[in-house]
């Protein structure tokens, strides 16, 4: 019997700069959970790289481009009714531009890297704790979960 095994997803902590130290961070609603913000993020295409793939998700969800930096964090996630957990890749990224069209089903915001933990949803927290360190530390690690 062959392994049922869920496609891979890729996402990007995306940053804009602002007048002061702290970058903000790039956030959407979740189509699951309306009142949760979550990082963009999605599935990768067959043939598609993990940057590739999140970069494109960004644009798509969020109507921004970005450029897509170094791996942060990775997850593995249950899968929906007890199947297989699914893994997780996002990566740091830096907004480039925006988009004439996006998913506008989403709402989108954009917070403080001192309050990103709060902000996230809590199955990300590790992402945007991972976030927190790689803009902070003079030596950033990925973080990971089992």
């Amino acid at each position: 019997m062959p392994l049922d095994i869920p496609p891979a997803k890729a996402g990007v902590v995306a940053t804009r700069p602002t007048a002061t130290a702290e970058p903000e961070v790039l956030l959407i609603t979740s189509r699951k959970h309306p009142h949760s913000w979550i990082f963009p993020v999605g599935t990768v295409e067959p043939g598609e790289n993990l940057e590739r793939a999140a970069a494109r998700e960004c644009a798509e969800e969020s109507g921004y481009t970005v450029e897509v930096g170094r791996l942060l964090a990775t997850l593995r996630l249950a899968g929906e009714a007890g199947g297989a957990a699914q893994p997780f890749f996002f990566f740091a990224a830096s907004v480039a531009g925006e988009c004439t069209t996006y998913e506008t089903d989403r709402q989108r915001c954009w917070v403080g890297l001192s309050q990103l933990v709060e902000a996230v949803a809590e199955v990300f927290s590790p992402v945007a704790r991972a976030a927190v360190e790689h803009w902070t530390s003079d030596r950033p690690s990925v973080a990971r979960t089992p």
